[in-house]
């Protein structure tokens, strides 16, 4: 029979552990708190150019330069050191899970808005099945792809319209639009479902003439934004949406724009 040392030894342990545990549900807990003020939102993006990508140790493009104007016009005190540059599937699962989490630039969808709260529209955006030019790729819908190898970028817009359209051919997944753009030079697959403006920005970085490309089928016309958790304060997404509105109204948002496409 145990001693009552040894009793009360483990009473003692049992409770130890308990408080660990409590302390450690709190924290995580705490963690999970929607932030309360602009300041504390976290901002994530990818290598998305001309909309967002990183350039001499720091993050640019279109909508980059758009949210620092929001943030001056709303005294946020943030920089573009404060966004965070990552692979496509790892922020968007963070936005996804992390209240106080915002990723861009975020295809708008129906499908999207049932898991983001937007603020919207940053730029137009054509989502497209890229394909060489000499190959003379002929498709009326997503159901005549089928015989096809088609390539895209984990979780990004291209990736989950084929799967929303029931796509029944052969996925190659990677993890960045470069990556993309080599295996579709290199034949690894057929073709790419992807934003035509990125894929030509990005064959040019390449050294790809983008005219031995072309769209062979339309997935999606629409337009971009920044995606918040959905459980970020309404108070906050109206205030910064007012100041992107704000911003298109006085042309500002275009001036961006034009200074990256022309």
């Amino acid at each position: 029979m145990p001693s009552r040392k040894r009793i009360v030894t483990r009473l003692i342990n049992t409770w130890v552990a308990f408080c660990l545990l409590f302390s450690s549900g709190l924290a995580g807990a705490q963690s999970q708190t929607p932030p309360r003020s602009l300041d504390e939102l976290v901002w994530i993006t990818e290598e998305y150019a001309p909309y967002n990508y990183a350039q001499d140790g720091q993050v640019t493009g279109v909508a980059v330069d758009i949210l620092v104007k929001i943030w001056e016009r709303l005294g946020v005190n943030r920089t573009v050191a404060d966004i965070q540059l990552l692979p496509w599937a790892r922020g968007y699962r963070m936005a996804l899970d992390q209240p106080g989490t915002c990723l861009f630039s975020t295809t708008v969808t129906d499908a999207r808005r049932e898991l983001f709260t937007f603020v919207e529209p940053i730029m137009d955006a054509s989502i497209s099945i890229i394909a060489p030019r000499d190959r003379g790729l002929e498709v009326a819908d997503v159901a005549a792809l089928a015989p096809y190898r088609i390539g895209v970028v984990r979780e990004d817009i291209g990736d989950q319209l084929l799967q929303e359209e029931g796509f029944s051919g052969t996925y190659v997944r990677t993890d960045s639009a470069r990556i993309l753009i080599r295996m579709l030079r290199g034949e690894r697959f057929d073709a790419a479902a992807y934003n035509e403006r990125v894929a030509n920005w990005v064959m040019v970085q390449e050294g790809i003439d983008p005219a031995l490309y072309e769209p062979a089928l339309v997935l999606r016309e629409g337009y971009m934004g920044y995606a918040c958790h959905k459980d970020t304060d309404p108070a906050l997404i109206a205030q910064l949406q007012d100041a992107l509105d704000a911003l298109i109204a006085d042309g500002t948002v275009a001036e961006i724009t034009n200074r990256y496409l022309q």
